[in-house]
């Protein structure tokens, strides 16, 4: 038995606790990954206020990359030794998953949110602390995933920045790349300039977007994103964003995403669309919430889904961010800031009031 140290979440909206486990030894096509870096995001939030997941205490994170020191029987394409990036927990067996679109997997309780591993049995031995969340648990020194939800990397990638490729960057930028799909020369706006936001901008630069606007009510962000591509910024309460967006694309931009997620930017989303226009929720607020769109706006070919994780193959995703982010088309590197895993509250901290827009753990 491996012993680790992980920060959990005991109480709704308080600050982690520090404690130690004895983990279990992977079964079946487990890995178990030595931690080095993972980054923080707003579902982690999410759980600690008991809004989404497991039951309290549980241990968050889900944007964890590291060493693989342990495999189990089944295991046939990653070895120990192996740097991986975990991402969320899929079956790889159900229609969803055989269709290439694991992020639909027919089973994401059962891998994601029970505070169980896909098997049923506990993470900790003798502990009924929930873990596995979104098939990992990155708060910690180690985590159990299976290989399913485990992206090899290169050996020669730095880890801590890998760590935040897990979730919300791949989430804005699949949601572009993979969903919206845009042509060179049209034009995208971006609600809300968080982690997933900005990687939305950075793909849509990517892409050939002639057009980006990103919305936020932080001004700061705002330069940001016009330093990684966004060609038009706006502070959301300064602006009729709807009348703006009219003039600037002769009826409405091409695209849109609502990287925030409440009923105010969805129905600000949709109503920035040119007719025939195409707009995605992905924002994580949208939990219980409702909105009532005007029909007459969405009779004039005027589409509006959702999508998790930008519907995308983390297998192929990964690669191609490493890549761009190597040709330096998608420099993500500007919105990370680290801290050290004893730091790991005032980190989350510096993300809730926006004083950082991407935190990344590292651990020893």
């Amino acid at each position: 038995m491996v012993q680790i140290r992980a920060a959990v979440a005991v109480e709704k909206g308080a600050p982690l606790v520090f404690r130690e486990f004895e983990i279990a030894e992977p079964e079946g096509n487990e890995i178990l990954v030595k931690t080095i870096a993972s980054g923080v995001c707003h579902t982690d939030l999410l759980l600690r206020d008991e809004m989404f997941g497991p039951a309290l205490p549980a241990v968050p994170g889900h944007e964890g990359a590291g060493i693989v020191i342990a495999i189990g029987p089944t295991v046939q394409h990653i070895k120990v030794g192996d740097h991986v990036l975990s991402t969320q927990g899929f079956c790889g067996g159900c229609n969803s998953c055989r269709g290439a679109h694991p992020m639909n997997c027919e089973h994401y309780v059962q891998y994601n949110i029970t505070g169980k591993r896909p098997n049923g049995k506990a993470s900790f031995v003798g502990s009924e602390v929930s873990a596995n969340y979104v098939g990992q648990s990155s708060f910690a020194t180690h985590m159990l995933v299976t290989e399913n939800n485990a992206v090899k990397l290169p050996n020669d990638l730095d880890l801590v920045l890998a760590a935040p490729l897990g979730c919300g960057l791949v989430t804005g930028s699949s949601t572009v790349f993979n969903v919206l799909k845009p042509r060179p020369g049209s034009s995208i706006i971006v609600f809300g300039a968080g982690a997933v936001g900005l990687a939305a901008v950075m793909a849509a630069k990517a892409a050939g977007c002639a057009g980006i606007v990103i919305v936020d009510l932080h001004k700061p962000r705002l330069e940001i994103a016009k330093e990684v591509g966004a060609t038009h910024a706006f502070v959301a309460n300064e602006v009729d964003i709807i009348k703006k967006c009219r003039e600037l694309f002769a009826g409405g931009t091409d695209f849109g995403v609502d990287a925030v997620g409440l009923p105010t930017t969805a129905k600000s989303m949709l109503e920035c669309l040119r007719p025939g226009g195409h707009a995605v929720l992905v924002g994580a607020n949208g939990f219980g919430n409702t909105t009532d769109l005007e029909l007459g706006t969405l009779i004039f070919n005027r589409t509006i889904q959702g999508a998790i994780l930008g519907d995308q193959v983390p297998q192929i995703t990964i690669p191609e961010l490493v890549e761009l982010s190597r040709q330096g088309r998608f420099p993500y590197e500007k919105l990370i800031r680290t801290y050290a895993f004893d730091d790991i509250n005032q980190a989350i901290e510096d993300s809730e009031t926006g004083k950082v827009i991407k935190p990344v753990i590292t651990f020893n």
